[in-house]
């Protein structure tokens, strides 16, 4: 009797715990935690809800990047709700309000693991069955791209994916020698934090006030393990190497401005090694790296909303209705 108590409890503390609660501005949002199935390490995800869900058209999901976390997207969501649209996000393993010593990633399989496990929370719990439209930011979308390229049999239930300024390629490659030391370092000292420009250094946006808020954020985090710089070296030159071929809507969007990630080598990247029935690249005149929070940035966010109108949207309809007449 004892023993299923404890095993009844274990299940209730593996079960999503939802709280709902509104913002400020009076936008809904709704507050979840999960457990990874990688690691157990615990996940703090965001929903924002919109009334009649069930109607809506698609559903979006936000991967941010590196150092920052989920609730700086509430205000793209609050922008996607006045569409009638849900979104959800997450802060990542080591970010934010999530588990996870600050910036550690052991293995980018804890990565892929804990995106399609938001995933299924999406679609088995808050019960959103319509088209997803993953929106991911910079080291985010090596999130996306590692599971298209390790997991192809196992795709993402996703029918969309927008990869805004991804963090693929550097300004300058690294030698080998910076390989073999980053990886002595992940071996030998993984957590050890290697000297490398900072986020707080960088200016993600044009907006300064996003600027001061960002500096001044206390969940932002500074923080790259040696562990971390290992995986994403490597995994960035298997991404800058590999021909990636999307089962689903592409749209790649870049700052033209943008000096974190030159829009120079993404382009090139996009043109040699992305392949798909239905790929787009976009460039932003006048826009640095977080397009999202940039001075300008209601067109880009209607942009998005006019692609998935026509890249996913519709797609998915036309093939419900192909399906129907058969």
């Amino acid at each position: 009797m004892r023993m299923r108590t404890i095993i009844r409890s274990r299940l209730q503390r593996e079960e999503a715990i939802t709280t709902t609660a509104v913002e400020t501005n009076n936008q809904s949002k709704e507050t979840f935690e999960l457990l990874s199935p990688y690691d157990k390490i615990r996940l703090v995800g965001r929903y924002w809800p919109v009334f009649a869900a069930s109607e809506s058209k698609f559903v979006m999901l936000f991967l941010h990047g590196s150092g920052e976390h989920c609730q700086r997207y509430r205000h793209v969501a609050k922008f996607f709700n006045t569409y009638q649209i849900p979104c959800v996000s997450y802060d990542s393993r080591g970010h934010g309000l999530s588990g996870g010593e600050r910036g550690f990633i052991f293995h980018i399989n804890a990565l892929i693991e804990d995106l399609e496990y938001i995933i299924k929370h999406i679609r088995d719990k808050l019960l959103l069955k319509m088209p997803l439209v993953i929106y991911a930011h910079g080291t985010g979308c090596v999130n996306c791209l590692s599971h298209i390229l390790r997991r192809k049999d196992q795709p993402l239930d996703c029918q969309g994916i927008i990869l805004s300024t991804p963090s693929v390629c550097l300004k300058k490659r690294p030698t080998g020698i910076v390989f073999v030391i980053a990886r002595a370092f992940a071996n030998l000292s993984p957590h050890f934090r290697l000297p490398i420009a900072g986020n707080y250094t960088n200016k993600y946006t044009n907006d300064e006030d996003v600027v001061e808020a960002y500096r001044k954020d206390p969940l932002v985090h500074d923080r790259w393990p040696a562990r971390t710089i290992s995986l994403y070296l490597e995994v960035g030159l298997l991404l800058e190497t590999t021909v990636i071929q999307f089962p689903m809507p592409l749209l790649v969007q870049h700052g033209i401005d943008d000096t974190v990630t030159p829009i120079e080598t993404i382009k090139k990247w996009f043109d040699e090694r992305i392949e798909g029935e239905d790929v787009d690249f976009k460039a932003w005149p006048n826009h640095i790296h977080e397009l999202h929070n940039d001075l300008g940035k209601e067109d880009v966010l209607k942009h998005l909303i006019d692609w998935i109108e026509m890249h996913v949207i519709n797609k998915t309809n036309k093939r419900r209705k192909f399906k129907g007449t058969k």
